[in-house]
């Protein structure tokens, strides 16, 4: 069953590689668009006369699309039950959609879809936790509670919830008032999604509770629609609104940096150290959008795809050591690095790509971020400079209390290091970290 489901997942990834191939990088930002009619013959009497759901790729959108299709498979070869199996080959449709819908009713089904799905992965007996699957529900259906009317108000004014025709009738039909009623609920949502302080709660306990699939599809896709729905539908749809909001975002963006940084270090849980971590990176992130600088766009998206290549990196070599000592806490690993070269070695590579060193493309990434912040903005770009001390001393500080010092306890010979299925499982994530590194414009 493992082997069809596979070569299931494989289809999306050779599909999403020609999509690619035909982009064309030099023109139209927005291509390959599909309209879908839902009305059919029935379109002068129906109530959904003004739903048109288009589907198409731009630059940001094609990137995520290429790496949802990678990290699938990836996710598929980690699962071992046939429901494992069809909640991942939905959540692959549903994802997908979502990362190139054009309609904001319709990455609100996808997503909603999606959350569903994911409180099946996370909720699952024996060895889920229902209270972490309650809190990613409730988290996010609160948000998405209070997008449901900010849909149906954009649809009363401008007849239409397509992004395309929202950007035609802005002019004319939103004005700078219903702009920011309409965009405090889109930054609520969006927000959840990312997750920004002090929403962010249900981030650490999902990944703790999920199973290894289930954190590396929400570290690398899952955290990215927050930023796709910041790029594709709240700037485009409310410039006005996004740049009146800018001080109050910088000000969460920053929040939610140092106090994801600093828990970092409190942290014993291996899975929460690198949730939190994701949660600084993602702040960074947010506050490069909102930023609208010269190379914001071009700069977020490179970082989103860097975070979601080195954090669902982290989450399997996480995953690998909790399958041979069933556990995850920090104070039963000392000294692995004596009986698993192989796992400290990847291990120490992706922990250097989580704190941005150089060569890789966190590095470059999270440099051209900083030359968006200090193009609207010098003294945050600063100040998340200094704060990138605190994560080195986070990242550091695991990797040497699991690989170094003398082996006891696990580290004394009672684990294994990684097999040659594992260690080819780890390596095309280790070649896509080189390759983006080494040559970011591949």
């Amino acid at each position: 069953m493992r082997s069809y489901c596979l070569a299931v997942t494989m289809v999306p990834l050779f599909w999403s590689l020609y999509l690619w191939y035909l982009f064309d990088a030099s023109g139209h930002s927005l291509q390959m668009v599909v309209n879908l009619d839902l009305n059919g013959p029935f379109k002068d009497y129906s109530l959904a006369s003004g739903l048109h759901l288009s589907f198409g790729i731009d630059a940001v959108s094609l990137s995520l699309t290429v790496l949802t299709a990678a990290l699938f498979p990836l996710c598929m070869i980690l699962m071992r039950t046939f429901t494992g199996y069809i909640t991942f080959l939905l959540l692959e449709i549903v994802i997908l959609g979502a990362l190139n819908v054009l309609d904001l009713f319709g990455f609100y089904i996808l997503f909603e879809a999606s959350l569903i799905l994911l409180f099946l992965l996370i909720a699952r007996t024996p060895f889920g936790n229902i209270e972490a699957a309650y809190k990613l529900v409730l988290y996010t259906m609160a948000g998405s509670l209070i997008l449901l009317p900010v849909i149906f108000a954009m649809y009363s004014e401008c007849g239409s919830t397509n992004l395309l025709y929202v950007i035609c009738a802005r002019d004319n039909f939103l004005s700078v008032e219903r702009q920011m009623i309409l965009g405090w609920g889109l930054l609520v949502v969006f927000a959840v999604k990312v997750p920004l302080m002090p929403v962010h709660l249900w981030l650490p306990e999902a990944h703790v509770a999920a199973p290894t699939a289930g954190s590396v599809l929400l570290a690398g896709v899952l955290l990215k629609l927050g930023g796709i729905g910041f790029i594709r539908f709240m700037i485009p749809a409310l410039p006005t609104f996004t740049a009146s909001v800018y001080p109050l975002v910088s000000c969460m963006c920053l929040v939610s940096f140092l106090f994801a940084t600093l828990s970092t270090i409190r942290q014993i849980d291996l899975k929460k150290i690198v949730a939190y971590s994701s949660i600084s990176h993602m702040a960074i992130i947010t506050l490069a959008i909102f930023s609208q600088s010269e190379f914001s766009t071009f700069s977020t998206t490179y970082y989103m795809i860097a975070h979601g290549i080195v954090s669902p990196g982290l989450f399997l070599l996480v995953g690998l050591l909790y399958d041979r000592a069933h556990t995850k806490f920090l104070l039963y690993f000392k000294g692995l690095g004596v009986h698993m070269p192989l796992f400290s070695i990847f291990f120490l590579l992706l922990t250097l790509g989580n704190l941005s060193f150089p060569l890789f493309p966190n590095f470059i990434a999270e440099v051209l971020c900083l030359v968006s912040l200090f193009a609207v903005h010098e003294l945050l770009a600063y100040i998340f400079c200094a704060g990138q001390v605190l994560g080195t001393i986070s990242s550091f500080w695991a990797f040497n209390r699991v690989v170094h010092g003398m082996p006891v306890g696990l580290g004394n010979g009672l684990v294994l290091d990684l097999s040659r299925l594992e260690v080819a499982m780890v390596a095309p994530i280790m070649i896509s970290i080189f390759w983006l590194g080494l040559k970011p414009m591949a």
